[in-house]
C-alpha cells in the first residue's frame, strides 16, 4: 500500500503552482506539434464514364470499393473533364487549360506538356513529399518528358504511348527510365508497384498518382470478371468494359486494405476520378454522347474523396467543379504556393470537401475539343449550371439533362450570351500558342539511340502519310510519288556522328527502290530489299550522317520507286557515335 504515494497525481505532489506548471508544458508541449501532412492517393481510370460505377445510379456495375470511397467522403454530382485523356491529364497535373500546356491532342506529337510546366509532382515534390506514378503517363514520349523529369521520384508504368497492346504479361512497362517485362495482368501489376510504394514510404508524407489504364482498349481482362455481366445479358463489349473496371476496383479494395494495415488510413486522402466520359453504351443514365464528345456523356466523370475526419462522410456537392481544380486544391492542402510566373485556371476545392458544401466556384465550364489543333467552332460547348450552348444548339440541363431538345430559339440572348463568353475564353487560353510539332531531341546520354517516332513525321507531298496501328505498328505508307518525301524536327543536344537505322516492310516487287536520308548539308543514300511482305520489318542500319548542335529538320526522300513504293516505313532510330 505504501508505494501507492507514488501514482499520486502530479499535482497532490507539486501544490497548486505545480497544477500551473503542468498546464502550462502540457500545453506548450501540445502546442508545438503539428498534424502530420497528409498522404495523397489519387486514383484516375481511363475511358469510365460517370454512370459506369454503382453509386451513381448503376444497378449492374459492381463496384463496391469505389462506392465506399463515395460513401465515405464527399461525392461531387457536377465534375467534368475534357473529351479525351492526354487533355484532362495536362490540365489535371497543371491546374491550367490544357490549351495553354501544349499537350492537346491524343498522338503525333500533339500528347506532349511542355517541358516548363509545373506538374503536381513539382509541387508535391516542393513540400518534401515522395512522389510516385504507377500507370499510364501519356504526357510526351521522349525522355525530356519523363515523368523521373517531371517532379515524380518513382515511376512505374508506360510512357511512351496512350495505351499498351498487352495487358496480359506485358513488355511495354518500365520502371523509371529502364524497360521491363511483367508477369500477370496489368491492372494487377500496377497495383502491387503502387502498394509497394505506400509500404516502402509509411514513413513520411507521399503522393501516389494512380493512372490505370484500364478500361481503355483494347478491352481486354480475365474471363472470370467478363462471366457474371454476360449472365446478366450485358453485351459482349460492354462486360469487357465492366469487367475491366470491376477488375480495377477489386485492386482498389487491396489498396484501401493496405493503407489500413500500416495505419495510413486515417491521414490519407484517397481521390477516385476519370479522365474523360465513357466508351460503353449499355447503361448511360440518359447522358447524351460518350468519349470524344463535349455532351454530358462525353465530359461529366465521377469524382469521389475521402478523407476520415477530416471530410464528411456521405456529402453530396452540386456546384460545377473540373480537372484543373485539383492543383490549386492540392497546394492548399499542403501548404504550397501556386506558381506565380503563369495562369493557374483551377479554383481549390478544399472548403467544399472540409464543409461538404460551398459557394459557387465557376460562373462558366468550357469544353473543347479537336484532332490536330484547337478550333472554336467545331466540337464546343460551354455551360452555366442550368444552360449548356453545344455547337449552337441550346439545352436546359435542369429540365432536360439528357440535352435532347434545342431551344436556343426560344432563348436567343442566352445562346448569344453563352457563344460570346465561349469565344472569350478561347481567345484567352489560346493566345500565343503555335500549336506546332514538337521537335525530338536526339544525342541525349540518357536516351541514345533515340527512336524518330513515325506519328511525329510531318508529310509532304501528294500520296505519302502516315497510317496509325496502335503505336507499335504504325507505318508510313502510299510512298508512290517521286516528289513525296517525310521530315522531323530534330534538336541534336550535342553536334557529332549519327548513325540511321529503319525497320521497314518490303515486298517482292518493291525491292530496289532507292531512298535520301538528309539534315542540313549531310546526307546517307540506301537501297530496300525484300522482307518477305511489306508488314514483315527487318531492321537494317543504313548509313552515318553528321549533325551540326541545334534545331534542324530530318527529311527521307524517295528518290527512286520500283514497284508502288520503296517500304513501308517502320520505324527510325538515330544514334550518337562516339
Amino acid at each position: 500500500m505504501a508505494d501507492r504515494k507514488f501514482a499520486l497525481p502530479l499535482a497532490a505532489l507539486l501544490g497548486v503552482g505545480g497544477v500551473l506548471l503542468a498546464f502550462i508544458l502540457t500545453g506548450a508541449a501540445a502546442a508545438n506539434r503539428t498534424p502530420a501532412p497528409p498522404n495523397v492517393v489519387l486514383i484516375f481510370t481511363d475511358d469510365q464514364g460517370w454512370f459506369s460505377v454503382g453509386v451513381n445510379g448503376n444497378q449492374v456495375i459492381k463496384t463496391p470499393n469505389m462506392d465506399r470511397i463515395a460513401r465515405e467522403g464527399v461525392r461531387f454530382n457536377r465534375f467534368y473533364a475534357t473529351p479525351v485523356c492526354t487533355p484532362t491529364r495536362a490540365g489535371l497535373l497543371t491546374g491550367r487549360y490544357y490549351q495553354r500546356t501544349g499537350a492537346y491532342d491524343t498522338y503525333m506529337g500533339r500528347d506532349t506538356l511542355r517541358a516548363d510546366e509545373v506538374t503536381l509532382g513539382d509541387l508535391f515534390h516542393s513540400r518534401g513529399y515522395r512522389t510516385g506514378i504507377f500507370g499510364k503517363w501519356h504526357q510526351g514520349r521522349y525522355m525530356r518528358y519523363h515523368p523521373n523529369n517531371r517532379g515524380f521520384d518513382e515511376f512505374f508504368g508506360f510512357w511512351q504511348y496512350g495505351f499498351i497492346n498487352r495487358y496480359m504479361d506485358s513488355d511495354e512497362l518500365w520502371h523509371n527510365r529502364q524497360p521491363v517485362v511483367t508477369t500477370g495482368y496489368v491492372t494487377d501489376v500496377l497495383t502491387d508497384q503502387a502498394i509497394r510504394f505506400v509500404r516502402q514510404n509509411r514513413k513520411r508524407p507521399f503522393f501516389l498518382y494512380l493512372p490505370y489504364n484500364a478500361p481503355h482498349g483494347p478491352h481486354l481482362v480475365p474471363d472470370r470478371y467478363i462471366a457474371p455481366y454476360l449472365k446478366q445479358g450485358v453485351p459482349l463489349p460492354d462486360a469487357r468494359i465492366y469487367g475491366q473496371i470491376t477488375s480495377i476496383d477489386d485492386n482498389l479494395g487491396r489498396l484501401l486494405k493496405t493503407l489500413e494495415e500500416t495505419g495510413l488510413a486515417a491521414n490519407t486522402v484517397v481521390i477516385f476520378m476519370t479522365d474523360n466520359g465513357g466508351v460503353s453504351h449499355y447503361l448511360k443514365a440518359g447522358l447524351r454522347g460518350n468519349k470524344g464528345s463535349v455532351y454530358e456523356g462525353g465530359v461529366r466523370v465521377p469524382f469521389f474523396a475521402r478523407w476520415p475526419g477530416h471530410f464528411p462522410a456521405g456529402a453530396q456537392v452540386n456546384v460545377l467543379a473540373e480537372y484543373v481544380d485539383l492543383f490549386p486544391t492540392f497546394a492548399e492542402l499542403i501548404g504550397a504556393p501556386l506558381p506565380k510566373d503563369r495562369k493557374i485556371d483551377g479554383k481549390s476545392l478544399l472548403q467544399h470537401l472540409r464543409r461538404g458544401r460551398g459557394p459557387r466556384l465557376h460562373n462558366y465550364l468550357y469544353h473543347q475539343w479537336n484532332r490536330v489543333r484547337p478550333n472554336d467552332h467545331d466540337n464546343w460547348a460551354v455551360q452555366d449550371g442550368r444552360w449548356k450552348l453545344v455547337k449552337g444548339a441550346l439545352y436546359d440541363l435542369d429540365r432536360d439533362p439528357g440535352e435532347k431538345t434545342d431551344v436556343a430559339a426560344a432563348h436567343p440572348a442566352i445562346a448569344k450570351r453563352l457563344r460570346r463568353r465561349f469565344q472569350r475564353w478561347f481567345a484567352d487560353v489560346t493566345k500565343g500558342q503555335a500549336y506546332d510539332r514538337v521537335p525530338i531531341e536526339v544525342g541525349r546520354p540518357d536516351e541514345n539511340p533515340v527512336e524518330l517516332d513515325i506519328t511525329w513525321a510531318e508529310p509532304v507531298g501528294k500520296q505519302v502519310k502516315p497510317q496509325y496501328r496502335h503505336y507499335i505498328r504504325d507505318t508510313v505508307d502510299r510512298w508512290s510519288e517521286r516528289d513525296d518525301f517525310i521530315r522531323w524536327k530534330i534538336d541534336a543536344t550535342r553536334a557529332g556522328r549519327y548513325a540511321v537505322t529503319f525497320s521497314y516492310g518490303c515486298d517482292d516487287a518493291d525491292a530496289g527502290g532507292r531512298f535520301r536520308i538528309q539534315a542540313g548539308d549531310s546526307a546517307v543514300t540506301g537501297s530496300s530489299a525484300s522482307t518477305g511482305g511489306r508488314l514483315i520489318f527487318q531492321t537494317r542500319r543504313i548509313g552515318v550522317l553528321r549533325l551540326p548542335k541545334g534545331p534542324q529538320t530530318l527529311e527521307i526522300h524517295a528518290t527512286k520507286i520500283v514497284g508502288n513504293e520503296p517500304f513501308a516505313l517502320h520505324k527510325v532510330w538515330l544514334k550518337r557515335l562516339p
